[in-house]
């Protein structure tokens, strides 16, 4: 239960957060100098080791504040949209995208990092540097390397340590066969397995998912983000049809997220969701026409 303050204790905690709010506004103001300090070499003519020094002594910076700094502000020189959001919100709040900015897309970018979270933006930006992103945002992006999606291989090459045993009974289940037929009929088999056990839809007004469906979509998925490419662990339970429009927890159409492909989904940024998530990609907008649209808003503002 949160206790009200007296007013002396009211008056500590107001000059406390004044003050702090004044060290985190002059801490982004010497932020924004460092470039100019490095390209200059005030901190050399001044005498000091180093930038670090300089920074360390002078604004009680870290060496990390400064790598970091410098590396941001370094990658996003000429991106003036993408700075004006620096100035505002800092520099970490452009950094998952700096290396995929550039003059063209910079606008484009600072909306995004204007909107989104730390964490969205990085699994945004993942999206696009592994090619799981839409025409449409590899468009606005207009990308000045080849999609990674066209080089990806049909074929990657996995190591694992097995026991001796298990590895002899593999080989002897392989035969004369690749081994990607074996793997497809164990993944085959497993789908199957999942079949048979799959737990009805349930239609109720409640937005809890049953705990047989709950266990049922956890194990099929891992308790791993069902996003292609994603490996993060699973963070919430996703109703790709939305459950306020349908009001039915249907084990087919619920799967696992971590939490930024979910803070995207309830964005209206997941494009294919009415298609298995093989063939889901990041959108650059979301889709105003679709009925989801009016709930991913009303989500958005009750979960934000």
């Amino acid at each position: 239960m949160k206790k009200k303050l007296d007013g002396a204790d009211l008056q500590l905690h107001r000059q406390f957060v004044r003050y702090g709010t004044n060290a985190k506004e002059w801490m982004q103001k010497c932020i924004l100098l460092l470039p100019e300090i490095q390209r200059h070499k005030i901190w050399a003519k001044k005498r000091f080791g180093s930038i670090y020094e300089y920074a360390a002594k002078l604004a009680g910076m870290s060496h990390r504040q400064v790598d970091n700094a410098l590396w941001v502000l370094n990658r996003i020189e000429g991106r003036s949209e993408l700075m004006k959001v620096v100035e505002e919100k800092g520099v970490n709040a452009v950094r998952p995208i700096v290396t995929i900015a550039t003059v063209e897309n910079d606008k484009f970018l600072a909306e995004k990092a204007s909107a989104m979270s730390m964490h969205e933006l990085e699994v945004f930006a993942k999206g696009v540097r592994s090619g799981k992103c839409n025409d449409e945002v590899y468009e606005k992006l207009q990308i000045e390397f080849p999609r990674a999606r066209d080089f990806q291989p049909g074929k990657v090459q996995i190591s694992m340590e097995l026991p001796s045993e298990v590895a002899e009974q593999l080989k002897k289940l392989k035969g004369d066969r690749d081994w990607g037929e074996l793997m497809s009929e164990f993944l085959q088999f497993r789908e199957e397995k999942f079949q048979r056990e799959k737990p009805e839809p349930v239609v109720t007004e409640s937005k809890h998912v049953p705990a047989e469906i709950d266990r049922f979509v956890c194990g099929r998925d891992n308790n791993i983000c069902a996003f292609p490419g994603c490996f993060r662990a699973c963070a919430e339970l996703h109703h790709a049809d939305g459950f306020a429009l349908v009001k039915v927890h249907n084990p087919d159409r619920i799967f696992c997220l971590c939490e930024g492909h979910h803070d995207l989904a309830h964005r209206g940024l997941i494009e294919n969701e009415h298609l298995p998530p093989a063939f889901w990609r990041v959108r650059s907008e979301p889709d105003r026409a679709s009925p989801r649209f009016a709930i991913d808003r009303s989500v958005e503002r009750h979960r934000y």
